[in-house]
């Protein structure tokens, strides 16, 4: 048998045990881990709930918090708002600070976060405010703990439309 023919030979067996074993190995590994496919999921949708129950935080939980959303950029004039994600609630400041002068706007007053961790804040950003990039400062706290978080507000030009 010439050689090349061999090693092709051998090569398509070869071949021929890794597929079959890639494809046993597949079959064990989803038997393994059980899929709940979407009719399966609309069958049962009685144990399913629509929204997540909100959970109460333990008295020691450690408090954090995120910018979940934030308007940017924003033209002088116009609102801002801000939405942070810490523990449910967390009693939480916020400032936001344009050319080392903290804004008194009545929309940025203390709050507490929903039962599901949920803070949102919406101010007027004056239309005196220079145009540059300012900051947004928020602190959670809740039992002694705290958490802080900072976003960026970019006041801009507002696009003119041709």
């Amino acid at each position: 048998m010439p050689r090349s023919l061999r090693n092709g030979l051998i090569s398509a067996v070869v071949l021929l045990v890794l597929i079959a074993g890639g494809g046993a190995t597949y079959t064990w590994y989803m038997d393994q881990h059980t899929v709940l496919h979407p009719t399966a999921a609309a069958a049962n949708s009685d144990s399913i709930p629509a929204f997540a129950k909100p959970v109460t935080p333990a008295a020691n939980a450690r408090v954090g918090a995120s910018v979940e959303t934030l308007t940017s950029p924003v033209a002088p004039g116009d609102n801002a708002s801000v939405t942070v994600r810490t523990l449910a609630s967390a009693s939480c400041k916020i400032s936001v600070v344009y050319k080392n002068v903290a804004s008194t706007d009545s929309g940025l007053s203390q709050k507490t976060a929903d039962e599901y961790g949920t803070v949102s804040w919406t101010w007027s950003v004056g239309k005196s405010v220079p145009l540059g990039t300012w900051p947004v400062n928020v602190t959670c706290a809740r039992n002694g703990k705290s958490g802080y978080v900072r976003g960026d507000l970019q006041v801009a030009k507002a696009d003119v439309q041709t």
